[in-house]
């Protein structure tokens, strides 16, 4: 089956390619958590602060594009537009704030977004496409812009993904999904194993698989950015790395040639990324069944046996060992444990 969403543009065919101010509120805060007063890039494009609190008021798209590249180059951050997509909170744009309140799947909100876009720029068209097993989201341009859009691109790439992880959480697979801008080098690492692929300046595009559409959005989770974890110090490619690892943990006896597969990498590239940061496959793999047996005692009623299965150990006396190893505790002591906080927090 193929299906195709798009916003309805019929009657903007003959406007210039405008953008309402709005848009760049995130950009300014993001400016001001970097300790960088945004005013002197508003400036650099003809504009003022205030400017963009005005919820009517539209400028040429060419206008917003080079106020997020010059916003990028005062951050010294190539990835300033990525950072903000993918942490941008519902309330920073309108449509959003929308999706947010009727939607309660990803395909709600991605059609919702699509179908309101329109009101905020009528310099491009999002779409969203289906054929069988393949999902596309993206936009496409109803102009040539002069500079290359690379920072915006990534923005939207960012926010995609951030409404798919909204969803999928730890189900995420990274190498499940392929992403097309402008400039691939302003995508930070954690796209790696997505394997982004340079496209023209006239829009992006995120393939996915179409069943994640169906998947519920999370109501407890009030920003698209991702969840705080343990490990977010960790470098972007190995937080990838480890996302993609959790959605195949449950595959008993997970081989450094099956992970090099999944990442769609020769065993030697992927061991020299990890290798880069300080740590290998064999170890991921034990972090990521830490992690995930940790959340299972904590979160579930299963028992120890049954998730000592799961993760591939041959018996619950292998399985406390490994665990007591990492967490410092054996595992029926962490779900007494995290039984006594959780009645405390009621």
């Amino acid at each position: 089956m193929k299906l195709k969403i798009k916003a309805n543009t019929e009657s903007m065919k003959h406007t210039l390619p405008l953008v309402k101010l709005s848009v760049l509120r995130p950009f300014a805060t993001e400016l001001r958590e970097c300790g960088i007063d945004p005013e002197p890039v508003f400036e650099s494009v003809g504009l003022t602060e205030s400017a963009i609190f005005e919820a009517d008021l539209s400028v040429h798209v060419m206008v917003i594009h080079q106020f997020v590249e010059n916003a990028a180059k005062s951050a010294k951050d190539p990835f300033f537009g990525a950072r903000v997509g993918n942490k941008l909170d519902v309330q920073g744009w309108p449509i959003l704030k929308d999706a947010e309140a009727r939607a309660s799947t990803v395909g709600d909100f991605l059609s919702i977004f699509i179908a309101r876009s329109n009101e905020i720029a009528s310099s491009v068209t999002e779409h969203l496409n289906i054929v069988g097993q393949t999902a596309v989201f993206g936009e496409t341009r109803s102009f040539a812009p002069q500079i290359l859009p690379a920072q915006n691109d990534a923005f939207m790439v960012a926010l995609g993904l951030a409404v798919l992880r909204r969803a999928l959480r730890h189900r995420l697979d990274p190498s499940k999904v392929t992403v097309t801008v402008s400039n691939p080098k302003v995508l930070p690492t954690e796209f790696d194993l997505m394997h982004p692929m340079k496209g023209d300046k006239m829009g992006f595009c995120i393939h996915f698989p179409s069943s994640w559409l169906s998947l519920k959005l999370d109501p407890s989770l009030s920003s698209l950015a991702p969840e705080e974890r343990p490990d977010s110090s960790a470098d972007g490619f190995v937080q990838s790395f480890r996302q993609m690892l959790r959605a195949h943990i449950e595959q008993i006896d997970l081989s450094a040639s099956e992970c090099a597969a999944l990442a769609s990498m020769s065993q030697h590239k992927l061991k020299r990324r990890l290798a880069e940061n300080g740590t290998n496959i064999t170890s991921e793999i034990n972090f990521v069944k830490q992690q995930y047996a940790r959340e299972a005692l904590a979160k579930t009623s299963r028992s120890i046996s049954d998730i000592a299965t799961t993760l591939g150990f041959t018996d619950s006396a292998n399985f406390a060992r490994a665990f007591r190893r990492s967490n410092g505790m054996t595992p029926t002591a962490f779900k007494k444990l995290q039984e006594v906080e959780d009645g405390e927090k009621n």
